[in-house]
């Protein structure tokens, strides 16, 4: 797996990648992502987020708002990026999940975030729980993430 962002496709070059993840303060956490099995809820991946928000100020925050389209496009290639960077077993090419609305989270500070999601789980062995190549890629995804200058959790300047 590369430690960089495949950007071929969705970004003219590294400036352009950088310049999104800045204007849009693009930042990302993971939470467990589960399955249920005979009743029984495993966990068997992660599910990470990635966020981006409207620009400074913006009064019209909202799925209807044409900058919501904007947002969620330069927030869709990142994560479009990274699928086409990771390892194909447990990431590569994964549906991509966008959201339709506006969120807010108090860890950052209540800006008005759009939100892409890429499940991370073994692909060829769905169901499987967690194991320790499922948290690499995890880990790794995270790695290259905060190497294009994606933060964790939350921007701060």
């Amino acid at each position: 797996m590369e430690n960089k962002l495949t950007i071929k496709g969705l970004f003219e070059n590294e400036q352009e990648l950088l310049d999104v993840i800045k204007k849009r303060k693009i930042c990302y956490d993971s939470e467990p992502y589960y399955s249920t099995k005979k009743g029984e809820l495993i966990q068997i991946g992660y599910q990470l987020g990635i966020y981006g928000t409207f620009p400074e100020g913006h009064k019209n925050a909202t799925p209807d708002d044409p900058e919501f389209s904007k947002v969620l496009h330069d927030v869709r290639r990142v994560a479009e990026a990274l699928s086409n960077t990771c390892d194909p077993l447990h990431m590569c090419e994964a549906t991509i999940i966008d959201s339709n609305t506006v969120t807010y989270a108090h860890v950052r500070k209540l800006r008005p975030d759009v939100t892409v999601h890429i499940p991370v789980f073994d692909q060829q062995n769905y169901g499987h729980p967690v194991d320790d190549n499922v948290r690499n890629t995890l880990e790794m995804a995270g790695k290259i993430l905060e190497s294009a200058g994606v933060k964790k959790i939350r921007w701060e300047e």
